[in-house]
């Protein structure tokens, strides 16, 4: 059975999300735990003390997890290669890239 090639392409770049994610997580995670065995700012004797200790840890690595492993999914979507060979020339035409204009301005004397 042949496969087609969009839901090859597709599956790929799903692949590498999910892939870049659980990365991103693992960091979040380590992090977090960096986070509670330093103990910055006393963060780790306040939540231990603390009657809803199991719901700050959740949302502590939670919110670690979520951030870094969006933080690395994207990177890796936006450093994905692209070649200019393989783009469809269908539409418009290239935005021209505007550089700044330097003005070489005279220096007035100073007043007494």
């Amino acid at each position: 059975m042949r496969q087609n090639r969009k839901s090859g392409i597709s599956s790929h770049l799903v692949r590498l999300m999910i892939a870049n994610w659980a990365l991103g997580w693992a960091v979040g995670f380590a992090c977090a735990g960096a986070v509670l065995v330093s103990n910055v700012g006393g963060i780790r004797e306040i939540m231990m003390r603390s009657d809803v200790m199991l719901q700050g840890l959740a949302l502590l690595f939670g919110g670690f997890g979520f951030t870094f492993g969006g933080v690395v999914c994207a990177t890796a979507i936006m450093l994905l290669p692209t070649d200019e060979d393989s783009w469809n020339h269908r539409g418009g035409r290239r935005a021209p890239i505007l550089l700044p204009a330097y003005a070489l301005a005279k220096v007035r004397a100073a007043r007494p």
